[in-house]
């Protein structure tokens, strides 16, 4: 063999083991008439070329009898919901019964697409009943779509597995707006409590709250003499247009007066 040819012969082997690798999925999906609608939507969204150009996937395929609303979709909108049924790593039945943990997290195309967000390019599949149970992982999705059966696979480059309908991931639609994470705790914010502080700093202390009752304490006390009524001569003095009425000791001087004068008249 020549020198010249040993170039030619490795890029030939190069080129015919790169071939050997790749996968084309519409021309795989093409032989399972089950999955021939969601084969057409791979093609009519562009999806298909993506798919065929990774050396590694996962395809999540929907029956024709569970497609649903996809076949209305546009061909924008279309695209972004099926590439999160494509996982960008190799899952087959056997891998999955293998997990170590109930629940598995998976990446997705749309991850990669720079336009997911809130955990959209993300899949979580949970083992449920003996089956495996696909959901997007935004929190609130649901998780409803079970694996039917292993359409094929070809270790360690494509496995198609067949699940019961399309997975829902919210926001790509454009209907609703992503879910996001659970707000936090809602704490007291220094508005709330401004009215609070300035209620403590108008309560009085507990010194000037005594303060008041020593100054009342203290007060002399109104004396009983500027109550009560006049005691005495002044309590008893008549009006001043009315003559004071005769004391006793007058009247006793007036009778002994009569007296001496009837006896006089009598000894007389």
């Amino acid at each position: 063999m020549s020198r010249s040819t040993v170039p030619l012969l490795c890029s030939f082997l190069l080129l015919a083991a790169s071939s050997a690798s790749a996968f084309n999925v519409t021309r795989i999906l093409s032989q399972y008439p089950d999955y021939s609608t969601f084969n057409e939507l791979l093609s009519k969204s562009g999806l298909a070329t993506d798919i065929n150009s990774r050396g590694t996937i996962t395809l999540l395929a929907v029956p024709n009898g569970a497609v649903g609303d996809l076949t209305s979709k546009s061909d924008d909108v279309l695209k972004r919901v099926l590439s999160t049924h494509v996982v960008l790593d190799y899952y087959d039945p056997m891998k999955l019964q293998k997990m170590k943990d109930k629940t598995a997290k998976m990446t997705t195309m749309y991850q990669q697409s720079g336009k997911a967000a809130y955990d959209q390019g993300f899949l979580n599949v949970t083992a449920k009943d003996g089956s495996f149970v696909f959901g997007s992982a935004v929190v609130g999705a649901q998780r409803d779509s079970k694996l039917e059966k292993s359409v094929m696979n070809q270790p360690y480059n494509i496995s198609i597995l067949g699940i019961s309908q399309p997975i829902v991931t919210p926001g790509l639609d454009g209907t609703m707006a992503p879910i996001s994470a659970p707000p936090p705790k809602a704490k007291s914010s220094p508005v709330a409590e401004a009215p609070a502080e300035e209620e403590e700093a108008e309560a009085p202390t507990e010194e000037e709250a005594e303060a008041p009752a020593e100054e009342e304490a203290e007060a002399p006390a109104p004396s009983e003499d500027a109550d009560a009524p006049a005691s005495g001569a002044d309590a008893d003095a008549p009006p001043a247009d009315q003559a004071p009425p005769p004391s006793s000791a007058g009247k006793l001087k007036v009778s002994f007066g009569l007296f001496v004068v009837l006896a006089t008249m009598v000894v007389a």
